[in-house]
């Protein structure tokens, strides 16, 4: 028997303080990182790393054993958590934390709301606070244990934003969110809610159920708008989605959108970064992608398996904004077969410092 589950519900609610900025640089480091460490420690929840179930103290000597090796990185807390707590080295994969009530947040989302809870009860509240919980949304046709049975299933989790900061701004934010998740999975046509979209996806599916009567695969497709981050400047969104309607493997993406906190609108390269930034931007990304992929200087990119025309890097525009740089990614089969899958680079502001524009929207993030 079929059977379709909705839900929309709240997952877990963060505060954004937009504090002054000597916030950060007066607080203790080595403190903050011990009470974050305590934390997890201590918690009682489950962690997920490269699919794979952890303890607390697991979680916890994993965390200090990357902090070994990215020490000379972490100046702030915030660099702990994405150095140490955020992703696998190897994998790329995010960690994930499944809360108590059942539900899973990325660590990073988890831990960055108890540094702000933290900073909180030693410094009071900030000044300009945003609110936002991660909401989810779900629909499930037919039984949905995996992807391999007979069910179609689409989960799509968002920030719902609020707070003293509320504004047209956010609210555009909000809007583009939206926009970009309810993009249509086959047709040429934007739906207009969740519910349209679910309903296209489970539609196509029942189609070709009914066209091949003994067809028994799964579909799936989960889409997440998750807050890289986020200051009285710029707000970063990461969108991923993975998705499985047949086939050899699922099909993944992950897309950055950068938005200026004060105006709501979207924020380029070309807004943040002098004119002719082009060719050193590029040079500056070649060099942080062959670290990132292991390839020495002048060793032929193509020959590693890359597919860059005449063998020349070239940058893409799939960039998003953090405190410590920009953080590019390329999708599998962009540059490559999909066997040797994205790759992810953070090029530091130190980097590119002569090619900021400082009085474009990164003057915020960098003060």
């Amino acid at each position: 028997m079929k059977r379709t589950v909705l839900l929309a519900v709240p997952l877990l609610l963060l505060t954004l303080g937009f504090t002054s900025p000597g916030a950060a640089e007066s607080e203790d480091l080595q403190e903050a990182i011990d009470h974050l460490v305590e934390f997890v420690r201590t918690s009682d929840v489950v962690f997920i790393r490269n699919e794979k179930e952890h303890t607390p103290e697991d979680a916890a000597a994993h965390m200090l054993k990357k902090y070994k090796y990215a020490k000379r990185k972490v100046k702030t807390p915030e660099d702990f958590i994405e150095y140490c707590a955020t992703k696998s080295t190897m994998s790329g994969k995010l960690y994930r934390v499944r809360l108590e009530d059942g539900t899973t947040v990325t660590s990073a989302e988890w831990l960055l709301a108890e540094l702000e809870a933290y900073r909180e009860k030693g410094a009071g509240s900030a000044a300009g606070e945003i609110v936002f919980e991660m909401m989810e949304f779900e629909r499930r046709y037919g039984p949905c244990p995996t992807r391999r049975e007979d069910c179609a299933s689409i989960t799509i989790r968002y920030p719902a934003f609020s707070g003293t900061e509320s504004s047209d701004a956010l609210a555009r934010i909000l809007g583009g969110i939206e926009r970009h998740l309810l993009g249509p999975v086959y047709e040429n046509t934007q739906p207009g809610s969740y519910d349209e979209l679910a309903d296209s996806f489970i539609s196509a599916y029942k189609m070709t159920q009914k066209d091949i009567p003994d067809y028994s695969q799964g579909w799936t497709l989960d889409r997440e708008a998750s807050v890289v981050f986020a200051s009285s400047a710029v707000i970063c969104i990461a969108f991923t989605e993975v998705s499985y309607t047949g086939g050899a493997h699922p099909n993944s993406s992950k897309k950055f959108a950068n938005f200026d906190a004060s105006t709501g609108m979207k924020i380029g390269l070309g807004d943040i970064l002098k004119d002719g930034y082009g060719n050193d931007l590029a040079a500056a990304a070649e060099a942080r992608f062959r670290e990132a992929r292991g390839i020495e200087p002048g060793e032929s990119l193509n020959e590693d398996g890359f597919w860059f025309a005449d063998d020349a890097f070239v940058l893409n525009d799939n960039f998003g904004i953090t405190g410590q740089g920009l953080v590019f990614h390329f999708e599998p089969y962009e540059i490559a077969p999909y066997a040797m899958g994205p790759t992810e680079f953070t090029i530091p502001y130190s980097d590119i410092s002569s090619l900021i524009d400082a009085a474009g929207p990164l003057k915020g993030v960098l003060q």
